[in-house]
């Protein structure tokens, strides 16, 4: 186990887990712990309430908007932290 596993596990976090990481829609949908947000909407009423939230960037590109959907997702809650529309 590496040292960023090991932090992972004591603070209950997926062993995959990094700081400050963002993932193409390829990426995320082979992730089995990711691949569920592919069927639920970034709107959501389910907001993170974590403190200190542990994030990772879901970018998915979206020709209805020209643009590309960042969505932030916490995997302490599971929930959505914040999403955005890059033009």
């Amino acid at each position: 186990m590496s040292d960023r596993e090991i932090i992972n596990a004591k603070k209950g976090l997926p062993m995959w887990y990094k700081p400050d990481m963002a993932l193409t829609k390829e990426e995320w949908m082979k992730n089995n712990q990711l691949r569920v947000w592919h069927s639920i909407s970034c709107t959501t009423e389910n907001r993170c309430q974590c403190e200190e939230p542990a994030t990772v960037e879901l970018w998915e590109q979206d020709f209805c908007a020209r643009g590309r959907i960042d969505t932030k997702i916490c995997v302490k809650c599971n929930n959505v932290e914040s999403f955005s529309i890059v033009r």
